[in-house]
């Protein structure tokens, strides 16, 4: 049964799939192991290398969006008119925009003329940096690439990458870096210790530590914004992350602002090239705090402003559906009550011979496990979600999740393990028993 957790596990995937995005981002030189500031704006093997990577990405993406996009719209008779879009999928249809945004500004933070201005000039190493971490990052993630990915490999190895993704060390490892004040540190340590001037001057004069560099502020952006956009309350966290998002534009303000006042230059190894250039290092180095300062706090600002926007939406959706709950519940109870009355007890007999299971039992694990939070579910009070597909007449149905046989053991593993039938299926798996999956099972097969 699918659970509102199932768009933060979603959310996840999108954060290790930027994580995967990055990795030849992390492998990127601009030059020797050693490398000069004089380094040449000639495309060189290391960056092949890296477009190699966030082309195969891009491709993956773009496979996996069409491929999910046929299957979320099955073809209709033309008599029927169109059911409206939910919110939901109406956001959907801009995620493959965010991904293309935010994937072309990691592509352009790696690539001259930025790259190699960057070892020249302060301040256009700074734009680099923002690129990455204010416009990439927060964009792929916004983008959900890992379930579109996953969608466009080879059967055979999108099995193996969901099984490794879902493993319990990694989904472990990734709840605790994802917590909103884990990532926050994270991120907030990362950029303020690679701007300590002897850490900046060396990943400015050496390649190894230059790699090391992005990495962490491409790896902690990364972790940062899956936290804020896809945390474990979902939207109704967004409240935790919009404290964060301000939290970053004060500290990161205050860094902006210390390198915009400060006196003398900071980072000495900007002092030839910017000579070299007929360039003041001073006033550089001004340009780069004012750049870190002001319009990369207000993008953070505008990011702070729409989490709170959605978090007021979402509160307010809310509070009109436990409204219209309390306001139908007297009738709701008179409907069940009638239903029970008149209910077929051959059809509870027939279900509970087909799945050994108890239908009674099975419609309160139904609560239990929280499928009446996604789903709408005839005979379950609580139960008038629409996250999830409504699941009436499930026992006439011929297919689950629309692949496979509508049996007594498929139903049943599908409730159980719903990731081994569908790793692209955004239902969590929520640690039903043997016992309660065939209560729920015998249940649903009374659904007709």
């Amino acid at each position: 049964m699918t659970r509102a957790g199932g768009a933060s596990r979603a959310g996840r995937a999108g954060g290790v799939a930027l994580l995967l995005l990055a990795t030849p981002v992390l492998l990127h030189a601009h030059g020797d192991e050693a490398h000069s500031i004089n380094t040449p704006q000639a495309l060189s093997p290391w960056d092949l290398a890296v477009l190699g990577g966030l082309l195969m990405v891009g491709t993956l993406y773009v496979l996996g969006a069409v491929k999910l996009a046929r299957r979320a719209r099955p073809p209709a008779p033309r008599a029927l008119p169109a059911p409206p879009a939910s919110d939901a999928a109406r956001l959907a249809r801009w995620e493959p925009y965010a991904f293309a945004v935010g994937w072309s500004a990691l592509v352009l933070s790696i690539l001259p003329p930025i790259d190699s201005l960057s070892l020249q000039y302060f301040s256009v190493h700074m734009i680099q940096h923002e690129l990455m971490m204010l416009v990439g990052a927060p964009l792929v993630i916004a983008g959900r690439p890992l379930q579109r990915c996953l969608a466009g490999m080879p059967d055979t190895l999108r099995t193996r990458a969901a099984h490794a993704l879902q493993a319990r060390p990694m989904s472990g490892a990734w709840r605790v870096l994802t917590a909103p004040l884990v990532a926050w540190a994270l991120h907030g340590l990362a950029i303020w210790v690679w701007h300590m001037p002897a850490l900046y001057d060396a990943a400015v004069g050496n390649e190894a530590i230059h790699t090391l560099q992005h990495a962490m502020f491409v790896g902690t952006a990364a972790l940062f914004w899956w936290g804020m956009l896809y945390g474990r309350y979902g939207r109704a966290g967004y409240g935790v992350a919009v404290f964060y998002v301000f939290l970053t534009v004060v500290h990161t303000g205050i860094l902006g602002a210390m390198v915009t006042f400060a006196r003398t230059p900071l980072y000495p190894i900007y002092a030839a090239p910017a000579a070299a250039h007929g360039v003041d290092a001073l006033v550089d180095q001004q340009r780069a705090g004012l750049l870190m300062w002001i319009p990369a706090g207000i993008v953070m600002t505008l990011f702070g402003l729409a989490l709170f926007a959605a978090w007021l939406g979402e509160a307010e959706r809310k509070s009109m559906q436990d409204a219209r709950l309390k306001m139908q519940t007297p009738f709701l109870l008179l409907i069940a009550a009638l239903a029970l009355t008149s209910c077929d007890r051959s059809a509870y007999r027939e279900a509970s011979q087909l799945t050994g299971g108890d239908p009674d039992k099975g419609r309160q694990a139904i609560v239990k496990y929280g499928c009446d939070t996604c789903h709408n579910i005839p005979g379950v009070l609580t139960a008038t979600a629409t996250v999830g597909p409504p699941l009436m007449q499930m026992g006439l149905r011929s297919y689950l999740a629309g692949r496979i046989d509508n049996t007594p053991e498929n139903m049943i593993k599908w409730i159980r393990q719903p990731h081994s039938v569908d790793p692209q299926t955004a239902m969590p798996e929520t640690g039903v028993t043997e016992s309660d999956g065939r209560d729920i099972a015998a249940y649903l097969y009374t659904l007709r």
